[in-house]
């Protein structure tokens, strides 16, 4: 079967979508179109024939190329000074040691963080980066948003503001990890002062009720991730999630996720005790994680119990147990395998179930570590 004319098609297309228009325009258009199509017709034959003499032209290089090297004994070409930069590059890479790769890699990172700081300096990239904190907001915020009901300039005002915060957050953090000791405290307070500015213009801006409702749903932003994770694999069966279950089983994993304390934290390559303090991994303390992992799911379960039926609470609880198997056999390959570590990285803590989550526990996922 031959495939049909892609302009045609368009055609048909923008004729069926433009039915109620009148008659004669729809004629005048059809005949543009169709000119069109023509054009498009002769534009591709003029194609055809530059690649076919391409082609032919390519091929006439090769045979004058063998030729040659038939006369010159079959001679080795000279490799090209990018060539020889490059595979030079990879040699050196490959005879590095491991604490080597290490040190490159946190090279490479503090170049990074270096324009990463200048981008915070360029009013316009700010400016951008602003607006994409804000098109993040209306996906994490938009129930909250819709709930406040403000004025569409008072809600941008709101947005912009909460941009800010955000963005003056993260330059903050990013400062205070390439300053020396001594300069991280000056950063913070500084950084600190200006957040708090900025939350009472928020504040300002909510009144004080509603301010209260932003904190606890930014309180809970992270777990309503993992619930609408959970309540879209559900929205296809004969069980879906109300508002009123979801809303329950965000608070119900917000508060265990709180509640619980684990012996040993393995969302780092490293173990972490309670304290913060680190300990060497190994499969005993993976193992313990797992152990105590398990656990928190049950605890988990029970609360949800309260709010999902039967159907859902099976639904849930298979998809910690393989969460649970995924993560393990991770974690079991970097044990395997060990990489030199610059203290970044880490396990997967998975999330509700099967779904990749916010690290913060959850069925499939991790409680936090103290």
């Amino acid at each position: 079967m031959t495939r049909p004319n892609l302009a045609f098609q368009t055609i048909r297309i923008i004729l069926n979508k433009m039915k109620r228009l009148p008659i004669a325009f729809l004629s005048v258009l059809a005949i543009a179109l169709a000119g069109y199509s023509g054009f498009l017709n002769m534009e591709n034959q003029r194609l055809k024939h530059q690649l076919a003499d391409a082609s032919s032209m390519w091929k006439a290089s090769m045979k004058i190329a063998e030729g040659k090297e038939t006369e010159t004994g079959a001679a080795v070409e000279e490799p090209r000074p990018e060539d020889r930069e490059r595979g030079g590059r990879f040699e050196e890479f490959e005879n590095l040691t491991r604490e080597e790769i290490a040190e490159r890699r946190r090279e490479a990172r503090a170049a990074q963080l270096a324009r990463a700081l200048e981008a915070f300096e360029d009013p316009e990239l700010r400016m951008d980066m602003i607006e994409r904190q804000m098109q993040r907001l209306d996906r994490g915020y938009a129930d909250f948003f819709k709930q406040l009901n403000l004025p569409p300039e008072e809600l941008d005002a709101l947005k912009t503001l909460m941009a800010e915060l955000t963005l003056l957050r993260m330059e903050g953090g990013l400062r205070a990890s390439a300053a020396s000791d001594e300069e991280r405290k000056a950063l913070r307070e500084d950084y600190s002062n200006q957040m708090v500015l900025l939350s009472g213009d928020i504040n300002g801006l909510l009144g004080e009720e509603d301010a209260k409702k932003l904190t606890q749903y930014k309180n809970t932003l992270e777990y309503r991730g993992e619930v609408e994770n959970f309540e879209r694999s559900l929205s296809y069966t004969d069980t879906p999630l109300n508002e009123r279950q979801a809303e329950g089983l965000i608070k119900a994993f917000a508060k265990v996720d709180k509640d619980f304390e684990y012996t040993v934290d393995i969302k780092d390559n490293r173990g972490r005790g309670r304290g913060g303090n680190d300990i060497q991994l190994t499969k005993e303390v993976v193992d313990t994680y797992y152990q105590e992992r398990e656990i928190y799911d049950a605890i988990l379960l029970e609360q949800a119990s309260k709010m999902l039926n039967e159907a859902q609470l099976a639904s849930l609880a298979a998809q910690q147990v393989s969460g649970r198997e995924r993560d393990y056999r991770q974690a079991q390959q970097v044990l395997e395998n060990p990489m030199p570590t610059d203290g970044r990285g880490g396990f997967n803590r998975g999330g509700f179930g099967g779904f990749q989550g916010s690290g913060r526990g959850g069925p499939g996922g991790g409680g936090r570590g103290r």
